[in-house]
């Protein structure tokens, strides 16, 4: 029992396949290379903004009075954003002060937004991401006012 004969394959076939192949490969590998930077950034200022809300909760602890409080987390948190090369324009920082009486707790909330639209993602990652840190900080019971 013969078998049928085949047709042959042209070479230029088999090469436009395999242009196909890799173009495939290399936009499959541009994706996913782009959503690993963007949760490496994410990581990244996610830490950061960490750092940013415990350094301005610690400094308004420390105030004697609500207004300095504000003034003095405020002034932290950008102090800290700049060491860890935040964008100031892209952080806002709300310190409330509600809380600093004897044994009690103040809040400050820390927001950044982190632009993604840099990123080779193929329109997959929004634009930019907004990240929110809060800390609360016990006021000591026994601090002399």
């Amino acid at each position: 029992m013969t078998q049928p004969a085949r047709p042959p394959t042209s070479h230029a076939a088999q090469r436009g396949s395999a242009t196909i192949e890799l173009l495939v490969v290399a936009v499959a590998l541009l994706a996913f290379t782009g959503g690993l930077m963007g949760i490496g950034r994410l990581t990244n200022t996610r830490t950061a903004l960490a750092g940013v809300a415990r350094e301005a909760a610690r400094a308004a602890a420390d105030a004697p009075t609500p207004s300095q409080a504000i003034h003095a987390g405020q002034q932290r948190a950008y102090q800290v954003a700049a060491g860890y090369h935040l964008d100031p324009g892209r952080l806002q920082v709300a310190v409330d002060p509600a809380g600093l009486l004897r044994g009690g707790a103040l809040t400050v909330t820390a927001s950044y937004q982190i632009p993604l639209d840099d990123l080779p993602s193929l329109r997959l990652l929004p634009n930019q991401v907004t990240l929110t840190a809060r800390q609360l900080e016990p006021i000591d019971p026994y601090k002399s006012r």
